[in-house]
């Protein structure tokens, strides 16, 4: 998709109730797993998620299932300079099957990890049953 634009704040988030990564509610906000390492990190996974739409709108990461292999994200950030990272893929994980050790990593390469909704609407979960998973790379 060229000139796919997204532009949202990002802020902390952690654990919710139900043990999963929390999600900021504002659609136009996206959440960085604070207990994670944070883009420019030199080692281990940032992981930043948000909503895929609200009951009546598409959220702006409803674009991630159509970024392209080479679409480079910049992620801005207080008191530092900005970090770039180019896209290697794009996958859809089954909920019911997320393997949340191979997202959140401390150790390995650096990585960022952009996560969101995706699949199919499930009426009787009122939930999608994928997760769209974007991972990038240092460019």
């Amino acid at each position: 998709m060229e000139g796919t634009t997204i532009n949202m704040a990002v802020v902390d988030v952690g654990v919710s109730p139900n043990g999963a990564m929390e999600i900021p509610e504002p659609f136009n906000e996206a959440g960085w797993y604070r207990f994670g390492p944070a883009p420019g990190a030199a080692a281990g996974t940032a992981v930043v998620a948000a909503h895929v739409d609200t009951t009546s709108d598409s959220a702006p990461f409803s674009q991630l299932k159509s970024l392209a292999p080479g679409t480079l994200v910049t992620v801005r950030r207080d008191g530092a300079p900005p970090v770039t990272f180019r896209v290697t893929g794009v996958e859809l994980m089954a909920k019911d099957a997320f393997d949340g050790a191979s997202i959140f990593r401390r150790d390995g390469p650096p990585r960022l990890k952009l996560v969101t909704c995706g699949g199919r609407w499930l009426d009787e979960k009122q939930d999608y049953g994928d997760n769209v998973i974007v991972t990038a790379v240092p460019a």
